[in-house]
């Protein structure tokens, strides 16, 4: 990638400002807080974009800390560059209230958003992380020479332990972890949603239960009563009982109605043949039948009140007992109704509690990811040992070979010992990285990170981004590490607010292309 041009519209302190860049060495030269850095930034935003934090943190983030107070709407800028024999024109926007960006192929015309993922695929997958860990390096002047070893240390152990600077690794482990535990959450829920379901359906099974109990007691009294109604007489019921009273009252009935019956036919034929009596003796005879008759009438009717009453309450009380059997029935037939019903009922709900059981018991989607996580992981541990130990021995077989370069020979191989603690070995003897000086540590720095972008960066050359990190360079290591930069014909854009380096490359006879920051 070579950075060709770059027009910053409105961005932190700088607006409507363009900068030409070469191919070899580019010198962007400004006083103190005349915007070096704001360049630095812009050019990151352009090739990554600003993500704005949320709450406290978005008081003093990027996006705040570089909008423009004036004309906030044209807060962006474009950036001209070339890769993979093709150029392109980058413009952004990163105005809040109309955040946009494009991508533009000069050659096909072929224009895309930012968000289209093309923009990710020409970086060749380079993290902003990775970026910023290897090429794109900011001034350190604010760290003191010890503060400095501890942070090449730092920076050198992740390298060791994951091969990338930026712990991509670790934090791959940790989104896996997370994202573990997001089903592992999931899981849980609905395992207490399902242990509470189970609770409701217990509880309604414990309710129909007492209600099945009941509905039996009940069914039971009304077999009580239905056994206190059958007056039984051997093997016959209560009501053939009754019906054969009532039989024997009508047959009864019916006897003296005929003998009331044959009564009055004596008593009129006595009547008749008392007055065609020719003797007082068959004239008493007559009279005699005649009594009986009249005897036997009285009889009948007084008899026959009797037995009508008699009858009437044997049917009243078959009608009571009808009544009172077809009602037992009906009750019978309702709780057996209701009790089938809820026994039913019932049933469901003992197979709705087995299938909440098995739900919670039995694996679920959210176990088949965790488990293909815990997989993931366990095969990211086991595997990547022998990754990153290759890769940390490439790294600080690179890094040895930048720093003899740089010194001239002086520091040939950068150790790291078993408690990662960094060395660098002379041709007479090892020195620890806390007692060298600070320039040595500032040269070590230098050589470890692009070293890290030769690994990291692919196939496709980054331009390095130097944001005034000479300040504790003398000359000679100064000349030395522009000697370097030339040799690998790396583009280079070095911001200073020192003329010294224009002034080395000068002498030295190096190519550069000079640009200040406060020329018109």
């Amino acid at each position: 990638m070579i950075f060709k041009r770059l027009t910053i519209k409105n961005f932190g302190k700088i607006h409507d400002k363009t900068l030409e860049f070469s191919q070899g060495i580019n010198i962007l030269y400004g006083e103190n807080e005349s915007g070096k850095s704001t360049v630095h930034t812009f050019v990151r935003s352009m090739l990554y974009g600003i993500t704005r934090q949320r709450g406290r943190a978005s008081r003093n983030d990027i996006y705040t800390r570089y909008e423009p107070w004036e004309n906030p709407a044209q807060y962006g800028g474009s950036l001209w560059f070339s890769i993979g024999g093709e150029d392109y024109r980058l413009t952004r926007n990163f105005y809040k209230e109309n955040q946009n960006g494009e991508l533009l192929n000069l050659r096909t015309g072929e224009l895309t958003g930012v968000e289209d993922g093309q923009m990710e695929q020409l970086l060749g997958g380079v993290s902003q992380a990775v970026y910023d860990n290897t090429v794109s390096v900011a001034q350190l002047k604010s760290v003191t020479g010890k503060d400095l070893a501890s942070e090449v240390q730092n920076y050198m152990a992740s390298y060791q332990g994951t091969g990338d600077s930026s712990v991509d690794l670790g934090r791959t482990m940790q989104m896996l972890k997370m994202s573990r535990k997001g089903y592992q959450v999931q899981k849980d829920k609905k395992r207490k949603e399902a242990e509470k379901e189970q609770e409701k359906l217990n509880a309604k099974m414990e309710y129909l239960n007492r209600e099945l109990e009941e509905l039996k007691e009940r069914q039971s009294q009304v077999s009580r009563k239905e056994e206190k109604l059958q007056i039984r007489s051997g093997e016959e019921r209560g009501l053939d009982m009754i019906e054969g009273k009532i039989q024997a009252l009508r047959k009864r009935r019916l006897a003296l109605t005929a003998a009331a019956l044959l009564a009055v036919i004596l008593g009129i034929v006595g009547l008749f043949s008392r007055f065609s009596a020719a003797d007082q003796i068959t004239r008493l005879g007559w009279d005699f039948c005649i009594l009986l008759g009249i005897g036997m009438i009285l009889y009948y009717l007084g008899r026959r009140r009797m037995l009508d009453r008699d009858l009437a309450s044997q049917n009243r009380l078959r009608t009571r007992w009808l009544q009172q059997q077809e009602k037992l029935k009906w009750n019978k037939e309702s709780l057996q109704e209701s009790f089938e019903e809820k026994r039913v009922d019932f049933e469901n709900l003992q197979e709705e509690y087995k299938d909440y059981e098995s739900e919670i018991w039995m694996p679920v989607s959210e176990d088949i990811e965790i488990q293909a996580l815990n997989l993931a992981m366990d095969t990211i541990e086991q595997i990547s040992g022998n990754i990153h130990r290759q890769v940390g021995y490439r790294l600080r077989q690179r890094t040895s070979q930048i720093l003899c370069e740089i010194t001239d020979g002086r520091y040939q191989e950068v150790l790291i010992d078993p408690d990662l603690q960094i060395s660098v070995n002379t041709s007479e003897r090892i020195i620890p990285a806390q007692r060298l000086s600070r320039g040595t540590i500032e040269q070590l720095y230098f050589a470890l990170r692009m070293a890290a972008s030769e690994l990291l960066c692919g196939g496709e050359t980054f331009p390095v981004i130097l944001d005034d990190v000479f300040g504790m360079y003398d000359e000679a290591r100064l000349a030395a590490v522009l000697h370097w930069l030339e040799k690998e014909q790396k583009q280079v854009i070095i911001s200073t607010c020192n003329k010294r380096e224009a002034q080395i490359l000068e002498r030295e006879g190096i190519p550069y292309r000079l640009q200040s920051l406060s020329e018109e």
